[in-house]
């Protein structure tokens, strides 16, 4: 292809497994962004992009369901490095901790709000009255702005991801909702069905939104999960948005930054466009030649860049991995990314090497 395609020209027609200009390049800017300079930070990521020769891919963007719970109060109190969450409801109460990571700039759980039987039950009266409502202004204005740019995947659903998913992250955790299927699987089953019920809700609302691609923080490994649970709960849903999707000519991406191995033929199964945040070793557990011989020439492969070899390789051992890279993933249906987000001392002239490597490369 002779003519040079605009960035979302090339996205698109990577993602639909059609012919290039070139391989495109979409760095994912989580959690590395906020350590650039502040100047560079005011100007934004899009003007960062443009000036590198990337491809912006705005991954995540926003949803448009909105969803409400009448007569659920939500109250956090921060303390130091601690925030404590109370969730109240005409049926109980649920409590959850958080606990700040300066160097990470991020909160995470250190106590989840579902500890026992009631709590459940608790939560299943929340997903039962919630309510959703299709309000797609936002998603205009993104589209009016940075939006114009590049390609935009849609946040399918409020949650911003499967009911199980969010259990094993959110509500739960992994140890204690395996104790918790094991000990009151009645109550697990009926909170996961409400969930699911919420979600599809939510999918058919969203399938309205002007946007043609797709994606939730599905966050997948089997550091988390078996294949086993991941078929019977997170795949049977995924399917089912899939399956809304379709009839609107509208695709699903999986963000998928774990463990995948063993769960990409079900995702390509389930009806997924492609996987997003693949990666190898530390991160992932996949070559991404391996990846593609088990998805097939037209599944959509978004990532392969370790985001340490990111960090920790230079000179022409970091030309050569990103060359490698580049004929592993295939010359169609792939967009070269870092897998996830990226440690803070991965420099922007790290991803504007990447650029110039990729519009040099030629197979």
């Amino acid at each position: 292809m002779s003519d040079e395609m605009t960035s979302g020209q090339r996205l698109r027609a990577a993602l639909l497994g059609q012919p290039v200009d070139r391989i495109p390049f979409s760095p994912f800017l989580a959690y590395v962004w906020e350590h650039y300079p502040q100047e560079m930070q005011k100007r934004g990521q899009r003007k960062f992009l443009n000036e590198i020769g990337a491809d912006p891919m705005w991954r995540g963007s926003c949803c448009p369901v909105k969803a409400s719970t009448k007569d659920c109060i939500w109250k956090r109190e921060e303390n130091g490095d601690l925030a404590v969450t109370t969730i109240t409801t005409p049926v109980g109460n649920l409590r959850m901790t958080q606990q700040h990571s300066p160097k990470g700039n991020t909160w995470f759980l250190i106590e989840h709000p579902l500890k026992t039987r009631e709590d459940f039950k608790i939560q299943t009266w929340i997903e039962e009255n919630t309510r959703q409502e299709y309000g797609p202004e936002p998603v205009h204005q993104h589209l009016a702005g940075d939006g114009a740019d590049g390609l935009s995947l849609g946040m399918l659903v409020p949650r911003c991801k499967s009911a199980f998913q969010s259990l094993v992250e959110h509500h739960v955790g992994t140890e204690e909702l395996a104790y918790a299927m094991a000990d009151f699987p009645d109550a697990v089953e009926q909170l996961i069905a409400a969930m699911v019920e919420r979600d599809l809700e939510a999918a058919r609302l969203a399938a309205q939104a002007p946007y043609e691609f797709w994606i939730t923080w599905e966050d997948s490994s089997t550091q988390n999960y078996s294949p086993a649970q991941y078929q019977g709960y997170i795949a049977a849903e995924i399917r089912q948005w899939c399956d809304i999707l379709r009839p609107h000519g509208k695709h699903y991406l999986q963000h998928a930054c774990g463990h995948v191995k063993h769960l990409l033929p079900a995702m390509v199964a389930q009806g997924n466009l492609g996987v997003e945040s693949i990666s190898p070793a530390p991160t992932g557990n996949i070559e991404i030649g391996e990846a593609r011989n088990i998805v097939g020439e037209s599944f959509a492969i978004i990532g392969g860049l370790e985001p340490l070899h990111l960090l920790n390789l230079s000179g022409t051992q970091f030309d050569g991995y990103v060359e490698e890279t580049l004929q592993a993933g295939g010359k169609r249906a792939f967009v070269l990314a870092n897998s996830d987000s990226c440690p803070p001392g991965v420099s922007p002239e790290k991803f504007a090497r990447v650029c110039s490597i990729v519009r040099a490369w030629r197979r």
